[in-house]
């Protein structure tokens, strides 16, 4: 009788598992719909996901999937709150706020119903799909980091300009599959989730796609020339470390994994031309920016954190700008893309909606954070590798990720999907 339930579960999550899978593809290839197959709709297919939301969210609701809980339900009530001041106080601009409330009221439930609907072979086999698209990834960012700007492989959103950012020495930054760096640096760093578990765990993976996703990534992480992208990669490198079990075989795994990736670095600097450049470049503009920006990156993350919350307390209570902090909103408002008020996600939140409703949301997603971590670093031993590894990137892009921007609400919703998920491999296996 358990075994016939559980068909009939994994059969009537099958319509939403396909969703997800869409979710995530559209996450991927969104920005090379906007820039290459379909320019003429860059501006509608930056909703292009959330058609496949609002279906995730009706079909788990039809089928029972339990994912309403107190950070949907606090999220909604503050967003709607923030709908309502806006088009009666603030701005008044429907659309302008109807974008800006999808955040939170049409992606933000999908991580709670990723994380009751997939189970451990979905993880893994999402994994396996991403170490293949890893080097589809890089291949494509290598002639965009070699091709000038003018090149069709470099064109921009709606088939115009350029997709590339300033990076160093004459080099710029490429975008990939995606409609800017921030998405791609997102990728590389999610990715490298599944390449450093699947080195750790016991877990089956072809070897060959494992070394070459490797390979692939440790090339890309220059060419990228993203100082973020890097940190973000060393971030999760040191959570996995973290998951580690200190089992001697964990330890000589750990020992082996470390030792693989010294050696592939060595051997791609002295036999790769255009990994060495690409590390020339990389450095150069790590000095270059820390010296025009005044601070590493380390230090822009953690004044990320201190500065709007400081600034919070000069907010009104109540300020009405839901959906003014993004580049959509900024350019239906103003018809400029610059940002409205505030580059960085914390600032957004308290400048949209103030003291009251921005200060709520940023306490939501801290606390959900915390939360997180503290699930994960409490599980056994043999279950913690996975889901300690996620942290390393979805508890920075719940707490500071633009979700402002298209491709990082994506990433932040599907890693933060992700973890969850890995976090309930304990309730299979008990």
């Amino acid at each position: 009788m358990e075994v016939v339930n559980k068909k009939v579960k994994n059969s009537t999550n099958n319509s939403l598992k396909i969703a997800i899978w869409l979710y995530f593809l559209l996450w991927i290839f969104e920005g090379a719909l906007r820039k290459w197959i379909l320019p003429g709709l860059a501006t509608p297919l930056l909703i292009v996901r959330d058609p496949i939301a609002i279906y995730i969210i009706a079909r788990a609701l039809y089928v029972n999937i339990k994912f309403i809980n107190t950070y949907v339900v606090l999220g909604g009530i503050f967003t709607l709150l923030g709908l309502a001041i806006t088009l009666t106080f603030g701005h008044g601009n429907l659309f302008v706020g109807l974008y800006g409330a999808r955040i939170m009221l049409l992606h933000f439930p999908l991580i709670f119903i990723m994380g009751e609907v997939l189970n451990k072979e979905d993880i893994l086999k999402l994994g396996r799909v991403m170490l293949a698209l890893i080097i589809l990834m890089t291949l494509i960012i290598y002639f965009q980091f070699i091709s000038p700007q003018t090149a069709y492989i470099n064109v921009g959103i709606g088939g115009e300009g350029s997709a590339g950012f300033d990076g160093a020495m004459g080099y710029f930054r490429p975008s990939g599959t995606f409609s800017f760096i921030s998405g791609l640096s997102a990728f590389y760093i999610l990715v490298s989730v599944y390449i450093f578990y699947f080195w750790l765990s016991n877990e089956p993976c072809s070897k060959a796609l494992l070394i070459s996703s490797t390979i692939a990534l440790l090339i890309a992480i220059p060419l990228t020339v993203s100082r973020t992208a890097v940190l973000g990669v060393f971030l999760v490198g040191f959570f996995a470390f973290l998951g580690s079990s200190t089992s001697a075989k964990s330890i000589m795994r750990l020992l082996l994994t470390i030792t693989v990736i010294f050696i592939l670095v060595i051997v791609l600097q002295k036999t790769t031309t255009i990994f060495s450049l690409g590390t020339e470049v990389f450095m150069n503009r790590v000095d270059t920016a820390s010296g025009q920006e005044g601070g590493s990156i380390v230090m822009r993350t953690i004044e990320g954190f201190t500065q709007p919350i400081v600034s919070l307390l000069n907010e009104p209570l109540f300020a009405g700008k839901l959906g003014m902090g993004t580049n959509a909103g900024a350019q239906m408002l103003s018809g400029s893309t610059k940002f409205l008020i505030s580059e960085g996600e914390l600032g957004r939140l308290s400048g949209e909606q103030g003291i009251v409703l921005g200060g709520g949301l940023i306490v939501l997603r801290l606390f959900f954070a915390c939360s997180l971590f503290v699930q994960s670093i409490r599980l056994p031993s043999n279950l913690k590798l996975l889901p300690l590894t996620f942290c390393g990137t979805a508890l920075f892009l719940i707490t500071q990720g633009q979700w402002a921007q298209p491709s990082i609400l994506g990433a932040s919703i599907i890693a933060s999907g992700l973890l969850i998920a890995s976090l309930n491999i304990k309730l299979e296996t008990d």
